[in-house]
């Protein structure tokens, strides 16, 4: 009865009357219950049940009882029975169908269009629309266009009936949109409004060419110098929107202040002395790619200086670790020294990444310190960090990789761990990890269409599962059974290995066949049944754990749809523009920090093919930003064209990931592409020229 009461109030009210931003007296009963002690989802709901009418209420609500993407069962079965009571109410019609997106939004947008039959004009039901076509899966531009334009006539001052468009590729509806929101934002200073700049920037930056940025980044300097004048600590989105601000302008020194005042959730667990081996990382990245060894030398001794900056940090002191223990000629001596040192600051100052699973590891492989390791097995496996599993909402796509991340921590630490029992003759304890790795391994199998790396990584651990199977069933005197592992675990490993070395996986596979009198000849029919394909040996190259970062080279066979892009010269550019000549087009963004490696190699290919007729080079710029890439552009002096083209790459590769190369024939066909940056230098440079030619012939 209580809703049905909700529902005659709301009746009554003109539908311009409807609010349509949370009010300060839903806000205030939010903060007040928090303050009050409640837990975010206590606080919402006696928010709720304080003003049932109110669909901001509900929103906070059922927002609270969100997660991995999808509201709680409970709360879609609580709105589900709301609904079937007030069946021809737009108000719980639209708050059902809000429960269902993510988890059954066809049948949310069913709800949504129900609600809009009742009443037409409902703006909550459009809003809701509008944000489901503006999905990834779900994006529907002109649908989102119709429903945003519709929410806007019912709201015309609600922020988001301006920010939501900012994705759109229609010109006159971003100048439209822009030009309101611009108006909305100059006589406010909330903080809601503050970050609603970032928004407009993107729009006004998209309505023009690239040559015609000035006038877009006058604006953007008179919006910055109007907000430095504010306080900064009773707006904590200002600086983060002031950031983005100086980036846009080129303004380093403006930048760099923005990026200080940060308040400190703006990097959640970051601290100075991750920030600053953050940046070190980031612009020594192209030392990583050409001389792997060298940038491990270089890192150790930058890990002494981030030490003595920050001693009580456990974070350089794992550096320092890590660095150490990848160098062939460092003393043991001083790797075990820089293990402890990490362990102790550690545990005084608990933070960054748990020691003990990467300390018992090393102390095994060098079967030392035996003594210590059932102590570090045991605070490992305490220690293992799961990280969010991956989103269940069917607003994105299924992405395995952060699957495979949310589970690499356990299953690093359970393999690691099994192997060390195993030596430590805890075969019971070895067991009973192996048991639990097995089915998470198998449950989480990347499908056939998850990209190469995903599969990759999940092999690995594949591998080494059945690795540390083989070593139990040797410990325990089960030959046969450790023959048939170790050959699951040659087969399964997807580690490339050295060039010139001989993968240990096959060789131990060898060597128990031979213990239990097997010959060569009945060893290849072993590893190679009839009718099955040759096993093919372990991939090989220079430098195992960075070239691996790239991918290798894939035939697409696939013609370009026509484009339309201008540089920022203002040349026009369209497909035409490639026909009769071999193109070579990089996608990347200033954001990407393997772009940003690669760049000053792709400008080298660049200079050495621009007087040529039959070859060039372009590159594709995904930045949704458009007014970062200029001032990027210029500070590292590249003179390659840039193409602004993040709507029409994300139509090609909807799930986009970059760095990429595309190697485009003369009748613009996307011939082949290779995705990641592996090794740089002058190599890099040359093995692109060579692929260039190559298509050419």
């Amino acid at each position: 009865m209580r809703y049905l009461c909700g529902f005659l109030f709301l009746a009554a009210i003109p539908i311009w009357a409807q609010p349509c931003e949370i009010s300060g007296e839903v806000k205030g009963a939010l903060e007040a219950a928090r303050a009050a002690g409640a837990t975010v989802s206590e606080a919402a709901k006696k928010v709720r049940d304080q003003f049932p009418n109110d669909y901001f209420a509900h929103r906070a609500y059922q927002d609270a009882n969100m997660a991995r993407g999808v509201f709680s069962a409970y709360v879609q079965g609580e709105y589900r029975a709301m609904r079937d009571q007030h069946p021809d109410d737009p108000f719980y019609i639209t708050l059902f169908a809000r429960a269902l997106t993510g988890t059954k939004t066809p049948d949310a947008l069913k709800e949504l269009e129900q609600a809009l039959e009742k009443r037409p004009d409902y703006a909550y039901a459009h809003v809701k629309m509008a944000e489901i076509y503006n999905s990834q899966v779900f994006r529907d531009d002109q649908k989102m266009r119709e429903h945003v334009r519709a929410y806007r006539k019912s709201c015309p001052a609600a922020l988001s009936a301006y920010t939501l468009a900012a994705r759109t590729d229609d010109m006159a509806f971003l100048t439209e949109t822009a030009a309101g929101l611009r108006k909305l934002l100059e006589p406010r200073t909330d903080p809601d409004a503050i970050s609603a700049y970032n928004a407009l920037w993107t729009m006004e930056f998209k309505t023009v060419p690239l040559s015609g940025q000035e006038q877009a980044r006058e604006r953007v300097r008179k919006d910055v110098a109007r907000l430095r004048g504010m306080d900064l600590s009773k707006n904590p989105s200002l600086a983060a929107t002031l950031l983005q601000g100086y980036k846009t302008l080129g303004d380093a020194v403006g930048a760099k202040w923005a990026e200080e005042q940060l308040p400190a959730q703006d990097h959640p667990g970051s601290s100075p002395a991750a920030e600053a081996i953050s940046k070190w990382r980031s612009a020594n990245m192209s030392k990583m790619s050409s001389s792997y060894t060298e940038y491990q030398e270089l890192l150790a001794k930058q890990a002494d200086e981030w030490v003595r900056q920050w001693p009580d940090d456990p974070q350089p002191r794992s550096e320092k670790f890590q660095a150490l223990r990848m160098q062939r000629d460092v003393a043991q001596e001083e790797v075990v020294k820089a293990a402890e040192d990490w362990v102790r600051v550690y545990e005084a100052h608990n933070g960054f990444a748990s020691p003990y699973n990467s300390v018992a590891q090393y102390y095994a492989s060098k079967n030392m310190r035996y003594e210590e390791l059932p102590g570090l097995l045991e605070k490992a496996l305490k220690d293992i960090q799961e990280l969010p599993p991956p989103s269940l909402s069917d607003l994105v796509p299924a992405r395995s990789m952060s699957l495979i991340m949310a589970f690499s921590s356990k299953w690093s630490t359970w393999s690691n761990a099994a192997s060390t029992y195993v030596k430590l003759k805890q075969y019971d304890k070895a067991r009973e990890l192996l048991a639990k790795l097995g089915p998470s391994l198998q449950e989480n199998k990347p499908q056939p269409t998850a990209s190469a790396s995903d599969r990759q990584q999940h092999g690995i651990y594949e591998s080494m599962y059945w690795q540390t199977k083989s070593e139990l069933a040797r410990a325990e005197d089960h030959k046969l059974d450790a023959l048939v592992f170790q050959k699951n675990s040659y087969l399964t490993n997807a580690f490339p290995v050295s060039s010139g070395a001989q993968d240990f996986r096959l060789t131990t596979v060898k060597n128990i066949w031979k213990e239990l009198g097997g010959t060569d000849e009945g060893f290849d029919a072993f590893l190679n049944p009839a009718g099955t394909p040759k096993a093919a040996a372990a991939e090989t190259v220079k430098q195992p754990t960075v070239a691996s970062s790239a991918g290798r080279w894939t035939n697409m066979e696939k013609p370009l749809p026509d484009f339309q892009f201008s540089d920022a010269k203002g040349k026009v550019w369209t497909l035409a523009d490639l026909k009769g000549k071999v193109t070579l087009i990089n996608l990347w963004a200033t954001w990407c920090g393997p772009c940003r490696a690669e760049l000053p190699y792709l400008q080298k290919v660049y200079d050495k093919v621009r007087e040529r007729k039959d070859v060039q080079v372009i590159t594709f710029n995904s930045d949704d930003s458009l007014g970062l890439i200029l001032p990027f552009v210029a500070e590292n002096k590249y003179t390659f064209p840039v193409l602004p083209a993040l709507d029409y790459v994300r139509k090609l590769v909807p799930e986009l990931s970059i760095p990429r190369n595309w190697i485009v024939d003369a009748q613009g066909v996307l011939r082949s592409e290779i995705v990641g940056f592996g090794s740089g230098g002058d190599k890099w440079v040359d093995d692109m020229i060579a692929t260039v030619e190559k298509a050419r012939q």
